[in-house]
């Protein structure tokens, strides 16, 4: 599920989430990671949900991935920097890759000397598998919908042949090399089920050849990052490990981290322009950060309410109160949206098609008139957060002018994508948010709209919206370059948005974080592939 699955605005301030602020101050670091720093000491992380999952088939939320960003040994990866330099893509595991002239063919060489937590050597035969287990039914990898359509990116074959681990495609494709510096595709130990997810961890059941590597993970507790004994690559590893545990509520997050007792927590709505008054902006303990994300709810375009009810959609877009919903969230969160690109994002439209601050109740009613088929919507939200219960409320009142009166179900976390991603979940609308997986509009528009990838279970496409005409527009899209594909896409982004309005977008968010007076604040970087605080480069006083 997305990258990436975004959580709610309870986990958004505690820096599992999401744009961009203006006028801030200057990062604390800049460039790589500070020199002349300590080494060693555990970092305390806590939270209130859990992370959807650890297993590199199938992690796909932010945080997780911010994880796997200090684990993996990918074929090529991103630096430990802040932009611009942190969004350069560089050879990491592979030396280097060979294309052949029809760009169908890459062969990539293995550098020796890489060893993984349990100390077995890294060969090719290792991104074979991670391949392997990506692409197999049985585990529905989560990303096995981007290497396998046939207007973009799609593997026919792929082996490892001693130092050489050979992929071949059907077409060319520009997004190949950073498709596969995603996590799924670092490094994976055949210690690992190629059928089965790996979901509980202790010591060396899942090992890794970056940095670090999971050393304990219980679900709904936490888990532990280890240093990695045998790691000889050039990426830092200051601390010894890093506890994530999961607490109660927002609130206690809060608390512990103020307290110093963590070394980062939640921050809850009401507090954040404390601590911003009381720490300044990207000065010391409160840092801020852009993200490439849209926050949005669903709509279930499978069942009766919204199926082929493009008025009813349309006028729910009118109705919200995008406004008051980015509120709940506190100072520093963002700015209201209403289309699917971000504007970080290539290809972005400016413009836009609904209120952004203001909802125009009137279009709403009428569009809404004679399309509310009975009148109730299924609503799943998060509940592990008092600012998304209001959203949900904010909700509740929009739809009630609309004639839809909803019947909230709530969900902690990565629950509510774990529900909703599962074909035929009975849900109508649901809160929900994406962040990059890397650069192009592709990984927006297609992955989360193009209704030819929905499969049983870990599905993207929550809205579940299948439509020939515009399956057949993205891929379109998809087959060009340059200019032209961003072009198309911003297009395609308001014509989407516009004519078939499968989401209600309400959003776009920034990151915000609040550390303990324990944490070096020039060790931070902000890896801005990741959007996310790089843990490798992390270090204590």
């Amino acid at each position: 599920m997305r990258k990436r699955l975004w959580l709610s605005v309870g986990m958004l301030a505690a820096g599992a989430s999401l744009l961009v602020v203006a006028g801030l101050a200057g990062p604390a670091a800049s460039g790589t990671a500070a020199k002349n720093i300590k080494n060693g000491g555990t970092f305390k992380y806590a939270t209130t949900s859990d992370v959807d999952h650890i297993d590199p088939a199938l992690a796909y939320g932010t945080l997780s991935w911010s994880f796997q960003y200090a684990t993996a040994l990918k074929l090529y990866n991103y630096p430990d920097a802040n932009n611009p330099k942190g969004s350069r893509l560089l050879p990491e595991g592979a030396s280097g890759v060979k294309v052949s002239k029809d760009g169908r063919t890459y062969t990539f060489t293995i550098k020796p000397g890489f060893r993984f937590s349990d100390g077995t050597k890294v060969t090719a035969a290792n991104y074979n598998y991670a391949f392997s287990r990506q692409l197999n039914k049985d585990l529905q990898g989560s990303f096995a919908q981007f290497i396998s359509d046939k207007s973009a990116t799609n593997v026919v074959s792929h082996r490892a042949s001693g130092k050489k681990f050979i992929v071949k495609l059907s077409r060319g494709s520009g997004q190949f090399l950073t498709q596969i510096a995603t996590p799924f595709f670092m490094a994976t130990s055949t210690k690992l089920p190629l059928t089965k997810e790996v979901i509980g961890v202790s010591g060396n059941d899942l090992p890794s050849a970056g940095p670090y590597y999971i050393s304990s993970r219980t679900p709904r507790r936490g888990l532990v990052m280890s240093r990695n004994k045998f790691y000889k690559g050039k990426r830092p590893h200051h601390i010894t490990e890093l506890n994530y545990s999961i607490v109660g509520n927002v609130q206690t997050g809060f608390n512990l981290v103020t307290a110093n007792e963590i070394d980062r927590g939640p921050i809850p709505p009401a507090e954040v322009q404390g601590v911003a008054n009381k720490y300044g902006v990207n000065k010391t303990r409160f840092q801020v950060r852009p993200r490439v994300c849209t926050i949005y709810n669903a709509m279930n375009n499978s069942r009766p309410l919204f199926r082929n009810n493009v008025a009813l959609k349309k006028a729910y877009n009118y109705a919200i109160r995008r406004k008051a919903i980015l509120q709940q969230a506190g100072p520093y969160a963002g700015a209201t949206f209403d289309h699917i690109l971000p504007p970080a994002m290539p290809g972005s439209p400016s413009g836009h098609v609904y209120p952004l601050n203001t909802p125009n109740v009137k279009k709403a009613k009428a569009l809404a008139k004679g399309h509310t088929r009975g009148g109730k919507a299924s609503y799943w939200y998060f509940s592990d957060s008092p600012a998304s219960v209001n959203q949900m409320e904010i909700d509740r009142a929009s739809l009630a002018g609309i004639g839809i009166t909803i019947e909230p179900k709530g969900f902690r976390g990565f629950d509510l994508y774990n529900a909703s991603s599962t074909r035929g979940a009975e849900f109508d609308i649901v809160q929900a948010g994406w962040c990059q997986d890397y650069p192009d509009p592709y990984d927006f528009i297609n992955i989360l709209l193009d209704g030819s990838g929905i499969q049983a279970e870990n599905n993207v496409n929550i809205a579940y919206y299948n439509n020939a005409k515009y399956n057949k527009k993205m891929r379109a899209a998809a087959a060009l370059v340059g200019k032209k594909r961003f072009t198309a896409y911003g297009k395609l982004d308001l014509d989407i948005t516009r004519n078939q309005a499968p989401w209600a977008v309400t959003d776009i968010t920034n990151t915000r974080s609040l550390f303990s007076n324990r944490v070096n604040v020039k060790s931070l970087i902000y890896q801005g592939i990741y959007q996310e605080w790089d843990w490798a480069a992390i270090a204590l006083k």
